[in-house]
């Protein structure tokens, strides 16, 4: 366990000298967490943020009636938290691991004077808000103006473009579970079987061990912007 205890393999902190990262690891809270198990609650008063050593977790939204809203999945050398780090607001989702997780929880001040050391690193968090922002404002678009099944297919194009990308095919993997799409854009899983099986039969969509494949990027690409552009459910 030992070994794992460091932050040189984390993404955000790339440009810190190898030899400073010794100190930000004993200046870390190591934690280890066990799948399903609660890392962060929503709404939660602490500031710290946190590198993943080692696993994968998942930020999730919880809505008053109880449906759970899946934002995104972090695995081995991402970070979540900044949020709450750099404005000293509750926490704005949850997070929970998916796997038997490694996590350095590091105090708020501390990642205050990282900021204003290596700029290079306020540089990358204001990218990845950039980034978080965009994908929020597509998904509100896409909830406001497409239907289910469109909204399955733009999941899945986004889900594409995370993963392994050759000559306009897609691969995820590991594949989500029907219920984890459904959680994703606010639907049931019913509709995602259906859809899938839609695809499939259209040839867009194949299924493999450990992965769906989506077999056109460029066509499915194009189905959601028939979509966003009305010419189509």
């Amino acid at each position: 366990m030992a070994i794992d205890r460091t932050l040189l393999g984390t993404k955000l902190l790339v440009s810190v000298p190898r030899d400073r990262i010794g100190a930000l690891d004993s200046r870390c809270r190591w934690r280890s967490f066990e799948p399903d198990e609660v890392i962060l609650n929503l709404d939660d008063q602490t500031t710290d943020i946190y590198f993943i050593a080692r696993g994968e977790v998942r930020v999730t939204v919880f809505s008053q009636t109880g449906r759970t809203v899946i934002m995104r999945d972090l695995k081995d050398g991402d970070h979540f938290g900044e949020y709450s780090a750099i404005d000293g607001e509750p926490r704005s989702a949850s997070i929970i691991a998916l796997t038997r997780t490694l996590v350095a929880q590091m105090p708020a001040p501390s990642f205050q004077d990282l900021l204003a050391e290596f700029p290079s690193i306020a540089h990358a968090v204001m990218i990845s808000m950039a980034g978080a922002i965009r994908t929020l404002n597509e998904r509100v678009v896409e909830f406001s103006t497409l239907g289910v099944r469109n909204r399955i297919h733009a999941e899945l194009l986004r889900l594409a473009r995370a993963g392994r990308v050759i000559e306009g095919t897609g691969r995820i993997s590991p594949p989500p579970t029907h219920a984890e799409i459904a959680s994703r854009i606010s639907t049931h899983r019913e509709a995602v079987t259906r859809e899938l099986k839609q695809l499939e039969n259209q040839s867009l969509l194949e299924r493999t061990r450990g992965a769906f494949v989506i077999k056109d990027l460029g066509e499915l690409e194009r189905m959601v912007e028939d979509a966003r552009a009305g010419r189509s459910e």
